[in-house]
C-alpha cells in the first residue's frame, strides 16, 4: 500500500494519463462546434473570404484548388479514429497517437503549400485582405 500522498497522486496520474490523452484527441467532436455545425461554420467563413477577395475569373480555378486542398478530414474519419483509440491499450494508443500526429504534420505541410500557391495568385491588395483574416479558431 502506498503511504506517501505524493506517490499516490503520481500513481493516479499515471493511470489516468492514457485515458486523458485519448479524450484530448477526441474532444474536438464535442461542444457547440461539432459535426454539421463545424462544416457549416467553415463554409460561411470561406464564403466571406471569397467575397472579400473579389476574385477574378482567372483566380477562381486557384480558389477551387485551394479550398479542396485545405479541407479537413471528415467527421466520420475522426469518429473512427476516436473509437479506435478508446479500444487500444495505453502503450498501443500512444503509438497510434504518435502516428496520427505525423499524419497531421504531413497534412499541415500540404496545407501550407496550398496557401502559398493560392497566395501567389492574388494581387497585392487581395494579399492584404487575405493577411487581415483571422484564422478560424475553435471555441475551447
Amino acid at each position: 500500500m502506498i503511504k506517501s500522498p505524493t506517490l499516490l497522486i503520481l500513481a493516479a496520474m499515471g493511470l489516468f494519463a492514457g485515458a486523458a490523452l485519448a479524450e484530448g484527441e477526441c474532444s474536438q467532436m464535442r461542444g457547440p462546434m461539432h459535426a454539421g455545425k463545424l462544416s457549416a461554420h467553415m463554409e460561411k467563413y470561406r464564403a466571406r473570404l471569397h467575397d472579400k477577395l473579389e476574385l477574378s475569373s482567372e483566380q477562381e480555378a486557384a480558389w477551387k484548388t485551394f479550398t479542396e486542398k485545405v479541407k479537413p478530414p471528415s467527421m466520420a474519419r475522426m469518429k473512427a479514429v476516436c473509437a479506435e483509440l478508446r479500444a487500444l491499450p495505453t502503450p498501443a494508443r500512444m503509438d497510434r497517437m504518435l502516428s496520427l500526429m505525423k499524419e497531421r504534420e504531413s497534412r499541415m505541410v500540404e496545407r501550407a503549400a496550398a496557401v502559398k500557391e493560392f497566395y501567389a495568385q492574388l494581387n497585392p491588395e487581395q494579399q492584404k485582405l487575405f493577411d487581415a483574416q483571422r484564422p478560424m479558431r475553435s471555441r475551447r
